[in-house]
C-alpha cells in the first residue's frame, strides 16, 4: 500500500494579470478563512506558498493576527517560508537569492518558524546551482513542477550540485493543482493512479491547492471519501516536511545533476528571458548597484566613521525580492502590474543611487583641504583603470595634481559652458555667472576598497584634445570603419574580423511568456554600412559612433507582406579604454515598432557545439541544439524546445584558440545560430502586445497565463527609447572568474565626487548642507583578495557591525588548489560560517586569530564559502552603536 500525504495549500502569485494591491484584498479575506479552518480544526495544517511577501503585505495592514499567525506557526500547522518570493531561477543573480532566502528566513523566524523546504512549485525551470544554495541555508528538501528532462523522468530523486550539495526532490509532476480533483472529482482511482507514475516509492505527496484557490473547508470529508474508495492507498492529510522524513526512508530513488529547463510536464517559457527587457535591466543595475557598490561602500565608509543604514539596505533588498517572483521578473503580466513592477524598482534604484551618492560625498568632507577630487574602488581587488567625472570650475582651463603634488595627465571627452544666472522673467535683467562643466577621464591606481585624491587648479593652459578618427586603437584592438565597413583586429593574435557586429529584426508572434517566431515571418539583417560614422582617437578613451536607421515593417501585417515602411533610428558607440580588455558599448534605439524582436548578432570564428553561459553560482554549457529539437512532439513535449539560452551576466562561446564574450548589463537571452554555429546572437529587446496568444508556432496549444481570454499589453511592445550598455571581448582562454570581474567593473564604472560650490546639482542631494565627517579621511585597505580564480559575490558589514563579510566562490567544475590569499591592513580573526548555514550568515568557526594575511585553502568545484573578517580595532562606527 501506498501512503499519500495530502497538503493543503494555496498558490498565490504576488502579482500578475491582477495587480498586487487586488492581489492584497484578495489575501486579506483568504487568511481570515485560514486561520478560521485551523483554529476550527478543519484543516490540520496549511502551507503559506512557500513565501512571506504575502504575508508581509497581510501583517502591514492586519498586524492584530500576527498573534494568530504565530500560534499556528509555532504549532507547525501554518506553515511559512523559506522565500520572500518565488524567484525566477534562471535569469536572477546568486546574490540577490540568497537574500532573497535570507529576508524570508528572517521574516519567517519572527513568526516563531521558517518551513525548510525549498519550495518553488511554479518557477520557469530549476537552476543548476540550487542543491547548494538550499545547503547553505541548511534546506535538505526541495518541490518543484515545471523542468524535468524527457530522460529524468522521475517524481522523486536527489538533486546534486557540482560540489557535492545534495537535496531529496519532490517533482509534483502534474501540478501544485494536482489534487483539486479530490475535492472536485469522484473519479479517486484516477487521480491516484496518476501521481503514482514514475516512482517505485511508497510515500506520495497531492498537493491540493491552486491559483488564489480558496480554503477547502471539506478536505477531511473528501479524505474519508477517497480512503473508502481504495485498498491499494491510504490517505493522510499532512505537510511537507512531514512527507520528506517519510520519504527519506526510501531505497533506490535515483540522483540526477545539472538544471532542468524542458518543457516536459509544463511549458517552460524558454522565450521568456526577453520578455519585457526594460524591467530586466532596471533590476540587473539595482542588484549590481546594491552588491557592488552601496554594501561594499558602507564597509569602507564604518572603517571611515561613518554608520551604516541597516534598515534602508533591507528596505532596498525587500523591493528588489519582489521584482523576482517569477511573473514579476519574467514580465507575463498585465501592463498594470508592470508598471507598479516598474516604479517599485526606480523607487528603489533611487534610494540606492542616494545611498552611494551620500556616501561619496560624506566621505569626501573629512579628507584634506588641499584635495577636492576624489575617486573610490570598492572592490577587494586593486584596479587600474580610467576613471570618469564630470567636473564644475569657473575657468574654462584647469590642472589636476596626485597626493604627492605631481601633475597628472587627463583626457576631456566633453566640455558645455553653463550661466548659473539666478532667474528672473526678464532674461536681460539675468547677471551672467559662468562655469564650464567637464567630462574628463584620469588613469588611477587604486587599492582594494581604497581610494585616490586630486588637486583641482584653475590653469591657463589647455590639455590635448582627442583627434578625429574612423581607425581608433588600444593595447588590445584596432576598430576601422571604411567604405561600409567595420574591420576588427586582434592586435594579441593579428586576426583580423570583417563586420564582427550587427544587428537582426525578425517578427515576434509570441506572448509576455514566450518569444514566437511570425507566421509569414520576414527576418532583416540589419548592418552598419549605411551609419554615419564619427570617431576621436585619444591615449586614454577612444570611440566609434554610428548614427543611422533601418527601415523595417511596422508590424506583422506589414512583415508578412515584405513592406518596410518605419524608420528605426539607432546610435551605436563602441568605446576603447588604455590597457582594457573590453570594447565597451552604448546602443541607443528608437524603437518604432510593434511585434518583432531585435538582437545583436557576433560573428566569431568558433565552431560550436556547445555555449556557455553564468548561472548564480557557476558556469552551465548547454547544447547549441537541443537533444529534442526534432521529436519534441512525439515525446509530449509542451512548446519546442528551442536553444535559447539564459545568462545572468555573460554569454560565452569558444574553443582551444579564441574565446568571445558578451558582458551584459541586463540583457538576459542569447543564443548561438549560423550553419557552423559561429555567430553569438544576443537578444537586445522584443516587443508584443498580448499576455498570452494561443497556437503559437513553438508553443501550440492553449495561451499561457489566461486561456479563454486575450488581455492586452501595448506597453509590453516597448516602444520608445530603450538603451542598453555591456561590453564585448576576445581572449585566448575562457576563464570565467576574470569575466565577471570585467562585468562588475562595467557595473560599477567610476566611482567619483568633486568637492565644489559651483553646481549644487550634479546629485539631487547636493542641495542638502551636511557637516563634515568627524572622522579625518586615510587611506585604509581593509582586505586584499589575491586570486584568479575565484569570484567575489558580496562584500558586506557583518549584521553586528563587528566586521566585515567576504563571499567568494569558484565557478567552474575544476578544483581550484591555489585558491589565494586574503591580506588585512589590520590583524583580523577569520571566520567561515558553518558548512550548512554559510549563506544565512550564522553560526561561524574560527580559523585563525589575529592575523594579517590568510591563505585560503583548495576549492572545490562549485564551492561557495562566506568569511567573516573581524579586525582587532572596531570602527567608531560600531563604538557609536554600543554606546
Amino acid at each position: 500500500m501506498q501512503k499519500v500525504h495530502v497538503i493543503a495549500h494555496t498558490h498565490w502569485d504576488f502579482e500578475w494579470y491582477f495587480t498586487r494591491q487586488q492581489a492584497r484584498v484578495q489575501f486579506a479575506y483568504h487568511m481570515a478563512e485560514v486561520l478560521q479552518a485551523l483554529a476550527d480544526n478543519q484543516l490540520d495544517s496549511y502551507l503559506l506558498d512557500g513565501q512571506l511577501a504575502i504575508v508581509d503585505d497581510y501583517l502591514q495592514t492586519n498586524p492584530d493576527k500576527r498573534a494568530a499567525m504565530m500560534r499556528f506557526v509555532k504549532a507547525r500547522r501554518l506553515f511559512i517560508g523559506p522565500w520572500y518570493t518565488q524567484i525566477d531561477e534562471m535569469v536572477t543573480s546568486g546574490e540577490a537569492i540568497v537574500r532573497n532566502l535570507q529576508l524570508g528566513h528572517k521574516l519567517a523566524a519572527d513568526l516563531d518558524g521558517v518551513m525548510k523546504v525549498g519550495y518553488l512549485p511554479d518557477s520557469f525551470g530549476q537552476g543548476q546551482d540550487m542543491p547548494k544554495i538550499y545547503q547553505g541555508f541548511d534546506i535538505t528538501a526541495t518541490v518543484f513542477w515545471r523542468g524535468m528532462p524527457h530522460e529524468k523522468n522521475a517524481r522523486y530523486f536527489y538533486w546534486t550540485a557540482n560540489d557535492g550539495s545534495k537535496v531529496l526532490a519532490a517533482n509534483i509532476k502534474n501540478g501544485y493543482y494536482a489534487g483539486v480533483d479530490l475535492i472536485e472529482n469522484d473519479d479517486t482511482a484516477a487521480l491516484l493512479h496518476r501521481i503514482a507514475t514514475d516512482t517505485q516509492a511508497h510515500e506520495l505527496a497531492l498537493p491540493v491547492g491552486g491559483d488564489q484557490r480558496a480554503v477547502d473547508f471539506n478536505l477531511k470529508d473528501r479524505l474519508q471519501y477517497a480512503n473508502q474508495q481504495t485498498s491499494d492507498f491510504e490517505l493522510v492529510e499532512d505537510n511537507y516536511p512531514d512527507f520528506f522524513k517519510a520519504l527519506a526512508t526510501s531505497s533506490d530513488l535515483p540522483t540526477y545533476q545539472g538544471e532542468f529547463i524542458d518543457p516536459s510536464a509544463s511549458k517552460i517559457h524558454r522565450g521568456i528571458y526577453s520578455s519585457r527587457a526594460d524591467l530586466k535591466h532596471l533590476y540587473d543595475r539595482l542588484e549590481h548597484l546594491m552588491v557592488d557598490v552601496v554594501e561594499p561602500m558602507m564597509v569602507i565608509a564604518a572603517h571611515q566613521g561613518i554608520e551604516a543604514q541597516d534598515g534602508m539596505v533591507a528596505h532596498i533588498w525587500r523591493a528588489i525580492a519582489r521584482g523576482q517572483a517569477h511573473d514579476s521578473s519574467g514580465g507575463c503580466n498585465s501592463d498594470a502590474t508592470n508598471q507598479d513592477i516598474y516604479q517599485r524598482g526606480v523607487e528603489a534604484l533611487q534610494l540606492a543611487e542616494s545611498v552611494r551618492d551620500y556616501l561619496l560625498r560624506k566621505l569626501a568632507s573629512g579628507a584634506p583641504a588641499s584635495l577636492n577630487v576624489f575617486f573610490w574602488n570598492p572592490t577587494v581587488r586593486p584596479v587600474h583603470q580610467n576613471g570618469e567625472i564630470t567636473l564644475a570650475t569657473r575657468g574654462k582651463h584647469f590642472s589636476l595634481k596626485d597626493e604627492n603634488g605631481e601633475v597628472v595627465t587627463y583626457e576631456i571627452l566633453k566640455q558645455v559652458k553653463v550661466d548659473n544666472a539666478v532667474l528672473r522673467r526678464d532674461p536681460a535683467q539675468e547677471k551672467p555667472d559662468v562655469y564650464y562643466r567637464t567630462t574628463i577621464v584620469v588613469p588611477l591606481t587604486m587599492k582594494a576598497m581604497d581610494w585616490v585624491g586630486f588637486t583641482l587648479e584653475e590653469a591657463n593652459q589647455s590639455v590635448a584634445v582627442r583627434q578625429p578618427s574612423t581607425t581608433i586603437s588600444n593595447a588590445y584592438y584596432t576598430l576601422t570603419f571604411d567604405k561600409g565597413q567595420l574591420v576588427l583586429v586582434d592586435r594579441r593574435t593579428k586576426q583580423s574580423f570583417v563586420n564582427p557586429i550587427h544587428f537582426d529584426d525578425g517578427g515576434d508572434e509570441g506572448d509576455t511568456y514566450d518569444y514566437s517566431p511570425a507566421f509569414q515571418d520576414w527576418l532583416l539583417d540589419l548592418t552598419l554600412a549605411e551609419a554615419e560614422v564619427t570617431g576621436q582617437q585619444g591615449k586614454l578613451v577612444s570611440e566609434l559612433v554610428f548614427r543611422g536607421q533601418w527601415q523595417l515593417p511596422s508590424d506583422l501585417a506589414q512583415r508578412a507582406a515584405k513592406k518596410a515602411s518605419v524608420e528605426m533610428p539607432y546610435v551605436l558607440v563602441l568605446k576603447l579604454a588604455a590597457d582594457d580588455p573590453v570594447i565597451h558599448f552604448e546602443f541607443t534605439v528608437e524603437n518604432t515598432v510593434c511585434d518583432h524582436r531585435l538582437r545583436l548578432i557576433l560573428k566569431t570564428l568558433v565552431q560550436a557545439q556547445t555555449s556557455f553561459a553564468d548561472t548564480p553560482f557557476g558556469i552551465a554549457a548547454r547544447p547549441v541544439i537541443d537533444p529534442h529539437l526534432k521529436d519534441w512532439r512525439a515525446i509530449g513535449y509542451h512548446e519546442e524546445p528551442t536553444a535559447l539560452r539564459p545568462l545572468i551576466h555573460f554569454a560565452n562561446t569558444h574553443d582551444d584558440k579564441t574565446s568571445w564574450t558578451f558582458l551584459g548589463l541586463g540583457e538576459k537571452e542569447f543564443q548561438l545560430i549560423g550553419d557552423q554555429f559561429d555567430q553569438l546572437a544576443v537578444t537586445m529587446f522584443r516587443g508584443v502586445g498580448y499576455l498570452g496568444r494561443p497556437d503559437l508556432k513553438r508553443r501550440p496549444g492553449d495561451a499561457s497565463g489566461l486561456q479563454t481570454k486575450y488581455v492586452p499589453t501595448p506597453d509590453s511592445q516597448l516602444l520608445g527609447t530603450r538603451q542598453m550598455q555591456g561590453g564585448i571581448c576576445l581572449d585566448a582562454d575562457f576563464v570565467p572568474a576574470e569575466l565577471q570581474r570585467r562585468v562588475q567593473s562595467l557595473a560599477i564604472g567610476s566611482l567619483g565626487y568633486q568637492t565644489q560650490t559651483l553646481d549644487r546639482f550634479t546629485t539631487p542631494l547636493q542641495y542638502f548642507p551636511i557637516n563634515t565627517n568627524q572622522t579625518n579621511l586615510v587611506h585604509q585597505s581593509p582586505v586584499q583578495l589575491v586570486s584568479r580564480d575565484l569570484v567575489v559575490s558580496s562584500v558586506s558589514e557583518t549584521p553586528d557591525h563587528a566586521g566585515y563579510l567576504v563571499r567568494v566562490y569558484n565557478p567552474t567544475d575544476v578544483t581550484v588548489a591555489t585558491a589565494g590569499d586574503f591580506i588585512l591592513e589590520v590583524a583580523a580573526s577569520i571566520r567561515q560560517l558553518n558548512l550548512n548555514l554559510n549563506l544565512n550568515h550564522e553560526t561561524k568557526q574560527t580559523l585563525a586569530t589575529d592575523v594579517t594575511t590568510f591563505k585560503l585553502p583548495a576549492f572545490k568545484p562549485g564551492e561557495i564559502r562566506t568569511y567573516g573578517i573581524y579586525p582587532r580595532h572596531i570602527s567608531l562606527a560600531s563604538k557609536k552603536e554600543s554606546l
